[in-house]
């Protein structure tokens, strides 16, 4: 996922401070100030960053760690708000990077902790915890628990991704991302990767959450989402990019995951 060696660390980083987000649905919340380094743990639900012109999706176990400096927006899902907790860091120091930044200003600054979730899902609500209710030895306490989930993150992006192969799983959410808008289907998917279709599906289920075709028609939402938003195209013209030729079935289809059907959602956008 993200090439390159390993960065040293130069100098760990400090605490600032830390809340958590869990809004009502549909919420939305600019973030990001001056040279601290925001690391968003994204614990339930999804939704999206917005980032200059870049919209990135976000979904449970997720770690956001943006550009210091940048404002970035996160926009919580209607169907399953995004809840989670900002770490803000200061004096982050790493080898071959930026002043600040974990990630490469280049790349999409979103890592997927997989299994590693609960363990970095543990360090943030102890830090989180510990800096609301302070007491005796909590700063050194959120230090090194900070220490710990900063390397976890840090290998997932630099080192275990690059070592280990995609899972089948991995594959077939990478093919759905790229081709949504075509007619798939579950037995499409499981062909892809060599399998029986019923056997895909709890493999899929199982790693992802979700069942293949629940995730399909995900990306097929988030993008007619973004195209009302910043489009003039037809609600017509909406449901055939995305792979929905019956403009009926897709209207039925954003009702059902969003709550209203597409007009009301462009207009109230």
């Amino acid at each position: 996922m993200f090439a390159g060696e390993m960065p040293d660390i130069v100098r760990h980083p400090s605490f600032v401070q830390s809340f958590s987000l869990a809004g009502e649905p549909s919420w939305s919340n600019p973030l990001g100030s001056g040279d601290r380094t925001d690391l968003f743990l994204v614990q339930e639900g999804r939704g999206e960053c917005l980032i200059d012109d870049m919209i990135i999706s976000l979904s449970a176990g997720d770690v956001l760690a943006p550009a210091p400096g940048k404002t970035y927006e996160l926009v919580s899902s209607a169907q399953a708000p995004l809840t989670g907790i900002v770490i803000a860091c200061g004096g982050v120091s790493l080898s071959g990077l930026p002043q600040g930044c974990v990630i490469s200003p280049e790349a999409v600054p979103v890592v997927n902790l997989g299994h590693d979730f609960s363990s970095v899902n543990r360090y943030f609500t102890d830090i989180h915890t510990e800096a609301k209710s302070p007491s005796y030895g909590s700063r050194d306490l959120i230090q090194l628990l900070m220490q710990a989930a900063f390397v976890i993150l840090l290998r997932k992006l630099y080192h275990a991704e690059r070592q280990t192969a995609p899972t089948t799983a991995m594959t077939v959410k990478a093919y759905i991302e790229e081709n949504f808008n075509r007619d798939l289907t579950l037995s499409d998917l499981a062909n892809l990767v060599f399998v029986s279709p019923y056997h895909l599906a709890h493999l899929y289920k199982d790693e992802m959450g979700v069942s293949p075709i629940q995730y399909l028609i995900h990306c097929r939402i988030e993008e007619a989402k973004r195209l009302l938003q910043h489009s003039n195209l037809t609600i017509r013209e909406i449901a055939s990019r995305i792979g929905y030729p019956n403009a009926i079935y897709f209207n039925l289809m954003f009702k059902k995951i969003t709550g209203m059907p597409p007009g009301k959602y462009r207009k109230k956008s």
